[in-house]
């Protein structure tokens, strides 16, 4: 006769009067709140959400003032788009060399800041609010060459020497700068071509000045809210604890 006591053999075969957890399962959290689900829940991009959270991130999509969101945009992208310029002009100055990498960093900022401004909501007009910000970024970067390059004196004019004057000879040379007011001015204006002249020295430096110009729009790109729900989670008891007829059923047999 077999031992009562002894250990079931290798080969018994598998019961399935009740479920026997080695690890008591996980109760799923809210990815918002972080607070746990214990009944109702949706889902929205992917993510679980409790009923509450999830009428919060409906209403952040929907009404506010427009002006509002456009002027906030439009200062947060300011900011950012002044500090990629520092930024920019001040690793070319202390290293000597146009990295254009740093134009990529740009967009981001940029990009990053037009969305805050928005409120997360983006959109064709955030799209091209940031593309435009980004790409006056770089072309402030580039200006302080522009206008070191307009510095040099190349306007001749002419004017009498005191011998040559007595002698009736006024063909003598002599170079005038150009006034400080319209170098600026002109520095301004030709610094909004500077991008492409850069890129046609250099198609590489267009290349990356184009991947920083798409990384403002695809940054902004229009939020879009899948939400399915409400679902109804099982109660864990029931999962993690043997129902009270299985336990009776497994009395009886022993």
């Amino acid at each position: 006769m077999t031992d009562p006591a002894s250990p079931a053999a290798p080969d018994a075969p598998l019961q399935f009067e009740r479920a026997e957890f080695t690890e008591p399962r996980a109760t799923p959290q809210c990815k918002a709140c972080e607070r746990s689900i214990t009944d109702t829940y949706f889902e929205v991009n992917g993510h679980l959400l409790c009923p509450s959270c999830r009428d919060t991130v409906a209403a952040s999509l929907t009404g506010g003032s427009k002006s509002g969101r456009f002027f906030r945009a439009l200062a947060f992208g300011t900011g950012a788009a002044a500090a990629g310029a520092l930024l920019y002009f001040g690793v070319s100055a202390a290293t000597g060399y146009n990295i254009g990498l740093i134009a990529v960093a740009v967009g981001w900022m940029v990009g990053t800041a037009v969305r805050k401004g928005s409120e997360g909501r983006g959109g064709t007009f955030y799209q091209l609010l940031a593309v435009g910000l980004t790409y006056l970024s770089i072309c402030a970067s580039l200006a302080p060459d522009v206008y070191e390059g307009m510095s040099a004196p190349d306007t001749e004019v002419a004017a009498p020497a005191p011998e040559a004057a007595a002698a009736g000879d006024t063909a003598v040379p002599v170079e005038e700068e150009m006034p400080v007011v319209v170098r600026v001015i002109a520095s301004a204006i030709f610094s909004l071509a500077a991008p492409f002249i850069v890129g046609f020295n250099s198609p590489l430096s267009l290349a990356i000045y184009g991947f920083a110009l798409w990384e403002a729009w695809r940054r902004n790109t229009r939020a879009v809210l899948n939400i399915a729900g409400p679902f109804q989670l099982a109660p864990a008891a029931a999962a993690q604890e043997p129902s009270e007829e299985g336990a009776a059923r497994e009395q009886s047999v022993g």
